[in-house]
């Protein structure tokens, strides 16, 4: 891969993910402000801007920069960053979306990153998100990955209400257009008001490797 050859540019003027156009359609109003995780080639960022809402998109990759300029729209502001570097306001955003990015955190840093998210959601915000399952063929082979089983998601999850949980095995292709399994768990949650309590997903994770002896 040169470069210019980052996921962004490999990707771009692709479709909207199928999971996030459900999201969508899930958003009692169609306005306020999501947050696009990952954003990379933009194509989903652009279906947000398109269905009326303001997006912050944040991606580390600099082509995702040059693609925001294509899109030249004053509702979109991008952040070049890591998303554990980004600071986020707690109720910001009525949809925060995670699309292939987050089983690229490594195990210790996912638990704060979701705990952001979800703390960003206001009240009945929803959250869109895919992580990758242990029968991914990528599992064992990228230690600073992290693949989780659909009982480990459920519990990083569990404080949310669940609209769309699936799991799908199937032989496609990454990126770059090379073979490969792949092992996708796609959620769709909303968040329900708790009287104040803080969202457990470190604690939730913790209290998974403890019980299975993961590091």
């Amino acid at each position: 891969m040169s470069t210019f050859e980052t996921y962004a540019s490999l990707r771009a003027r692709g479709n909207p993910n199928a999971l996030l156009v459900d999201a969508v359609g899930l958003l009692e109003e169609r306005r306020g402000f999501a947050l696009d995780v990952g954003a990379g080639p933009l194509s989903d960022t652009s279906f947000l801007l398109q269905a009326g809402l303001c997006v912050d998109a944040v991606d580390k990759d600099v082509q995702t920069v040059s693609l925001a300029a294509e899109v030249d729209d004053p509702r979109l502001s991008v952040v070049h960053a890591d998303i554990r570097d980004v600071p986020l306001k707690a109720g910001a955003y009525a949809l925060v979306v995670a699309i292939h990015v987050l089983p690229f955190l490594p195990r210790a840093d996912l638990p704060g990153v979701v705990s952001a998210l979800v703390d960003g959601l206001s009240d009945g915000g929803v959250l869109c998100c895919t992580f990758l399952g242990p029968e991914d063929s990528w599992a064992g082979r990228r230690p600073r990955m992290t693949f989780l089983s659909r009982f480990e998601l459920d519990r990083l999850l569990g404080d949310l209400d669940p609209i769309v949980c699936s799991e799908r095995r199937y032989d496609g292709t990454n990126a770059k257009g090379e073979p490969k399994r792949w092992h996708v768990l796609r959620r769709i949650c909303r968040k329900v008001p708790t009287a104040g309590a803080p969202w457990g997903a470190r604690a939730a994770l913790a209290r998974i490797s403890a019980e299975q002896g993961s590091p």
